[in-house]
């Protein structure tokens, strides 16, 4: 006989409920797979929009430079005109549009205990007009990358995702940040790994260290859409390398690194410490007049441009360089030209990312050394140049050497690669600026 208190067919019922969740772990739990599969079909967004803005991003340099090719006078034209449009319309939007937009996704991060809070940074809404903007920078000659608007993007899709889930908690606002951010960078340069790394090192300061395992098969969902969308290079191409450098030139890479260290370091106190360098009057004319200011800005990179092509992201002329296709014109006033176009370019508040131009400089500073080592190692010193500046700006270098790592065929020089970025981030230490973690900070400040 049954026990006193025991209900008929309980055992049955649990025994039956036991056995489905061990062959069907989803089984009574709907809302978690229902959220697992909303992250992993955002995970797939993310892929197609980050493809789709660099493959329209590409396409927008490429009628700036074909109107340039047609009259020589167009950059005088595009940037002022352009430049003060984008003014227009960024102060039409409201604030969240202007700059990289990772900074953004940091200042969610530390504001993640308030969700209203951000999602006025990092929304839907956000995202689609930073995509316009960024087109319309390029198709004007602006120094721009992409990385900043995508990590934005890709924050934002999943970041909006979270009312699928059962329970909206802080924790789970800081993983879909970071997923999504991370999501961005890797399918903007077809780069999973790169995105992983970035997620840790440069978003992670502001987030716990524990992100989910589905979140991590997300950032890699997303970097195999674009893997299946660009092919199997990165957004940069594809390195050949020969496979470590002889010990001679090892001092030669050093001197490299250090000076890399110098410019991104140098490039980030002066796009951050305006009110230390630039005069008075000019920090009046762009707070009274800032549509004087964009197009004075636009007229400055266009006299630049004439000495050096240093219009859009650089990407198109790092890669040719990269493919030894062709030797970088006006070679010792491309680093000096490009730097100066690309500060100005920062001054403005347009919505692009740092990550390209940073890159493109680096390719300029390694160019400056190929005439002391061999033709053999041409590409392996202008690739250092790159993991050097761009880890100085970001004071990020795992990040940095490994978007030049997943670049190369075969991943040689890794060791070289990691050096020479640790090395440039610790000189830049010396100018005591972290790029975006200061500007949310101001951003939360503003928003306070």
């Amino acid at each position: 006989m049954p026990p006193k208190n025991s209900v008929p067919g309980k055992s049955v019922m649990h025994w039956r409920e036991g056995w489905q969740k061990k062959l069907f772990p989803w089984h009574g739990d709907q809302n978690r797979m229902r959220a697992s599969l909303f992250l992993w079909i955002g995970a797939v967004g993310i892929g197609c929009a980050a493809t789709l803005l660099a493959a329209t991003a590409d396409w927008a340099f490429a009628w700036f430079e074909g109107m340039r090719g047609r009259w020589w006078w167009w950059p005088f034209f595009a940037l002022p005109l352009g430049g003060m449009a984008l003014t227009r319309f960024i102060r039409y939007v409201g604030p969240g549009i202007e700059g990289s937009g990772i900074q953004h996704a940091v200042a969610a991060l530390q504001a993640a205990v308030e969700p209203r809070l951000a999602e006025r940074l990092i929304n839907l809404r956000l995202a689609l007009a930073k995509f316009v903007a960024i087109v319309g920078g390029l198709a004007s000659g602006f120094i721009l990358g992409l990385e900043g608007p995508a990590v934005q993007l890709g924050a934002s899709i999943l970041f909006s995702l979270r009312r699928f889930y059962p329970e909206d908690t802080t924790a789970l606002r800081h993983q879909l940040i970071v997923a999504g951010g991370a999501a961005g960078i890797a399918a903007a340069f077809n780069a999973p790994l790169a995105g992983l790394i970035f997620a840790f090192e440069e978003m992670g300061h502001a987030s716990p260290r524990y992100i989910p395992g589905k979140l991590v098969i997300a950032v890699i969902l997303a970097g195999v859409v674009a893997q299946q969308m660009f092919g199997y290079q990165s957004y940069f191409g594809r390195i050949a390398l020969s496979g470590g450098l002889p010990l001679a030139a090892i001092p030669v890479l050093v001197l490299l690194a250090l000076l890399g260290g110098l410019v991104g370091g140098g490039f980030s106190w002066l796009a951050l410490r305006t009110d230390r360098w630039m005069p008075q009057s000019v920090l009046q004319l762009r707070r009274k007049h800032p549509y004087m200011f964009v197009a004075g800005c636009g007229i400055l990179i266009a006299l630049l441009g004439m000495a050096a092509p240093i219009f859009g992201s650089g990407a198109e002329t790092t890669r040719a360089l990269l493919a030894g296709h062709e030797d970088l014109p006006r070679q010792y006033l491309y680093l000096p030209c490009k730097f100066a176009g690309f500060v100005l370019t920062l001054l403005t508040g347009l919505p692009g990312g740092i990550f390209s131009p940073s890159l493109s400089l680096g390719a300029g500073l390694g160019s400056w050394f190929l005439p002391l080592v061999d033709a053999a190692w041409q590409v392996e010193f202008i690739a250092v140049g790159m993991v050097s500046v761009l880890a100085a700006v970001t004071r990020a270098p795992l990040t940095a050497a490994f978007i030049l790592i997943e670049m190369t065929d075969g991943h040689a020089m890794v060791l070289e690669m990691l050096g020479a970025a640790f090395l440039a981030a610790y000189v830049a230490r010396f100018f005591r600026v972290r790029f975006y973690h200061e500007l949310a900070a101001r951003i939360l400040s503003v928003k306070n």
